[in-house]
């Protein structure tokens, strides 16, 4: 699960810097930059700030975050076909 690069991805795509967001969420964009390189965890309230500021549900989060690592092997085919469509629509 890489939810800093789903931050940072979905922090990109809607047009967002890092320091605006931090600021928005209340963090240091120290903080924000260790979460988005994946080197720290948020705390739930974070994760809860962070998808309130960027305008979406903490789910749409989680779905950004999953790898396909996260994936058992007999379903990767399926998510793979899936993944960037649904990404497509939720960021839209």
């Amino acid at each position: 699960m890489d939810i800093g690069t789903a931050i940072k991805t979905i922090r990109k795509e809607k047009g967002i810097s890092q320091k605006k967001l931090a600021e928005m969420v209340g963090i240091s964009v120290n903080s924000l930059c260790q979460i988005e390189i994946n080197a720290s965890f948020p705390q739930k309230s974070t994760i809860s700030k962070i998808c309130d500021s960027l305008n979406i549900p903490v789910s749409y989060l989680l779905f950004f975050s999953i790898s396909e690592e996260d994936i058992p092997d007999e379903k990767k085919a399926v998510f793979k076909s899936l993944n960037t469509a649904i990404k497509t629509i939720l960021i839209d």
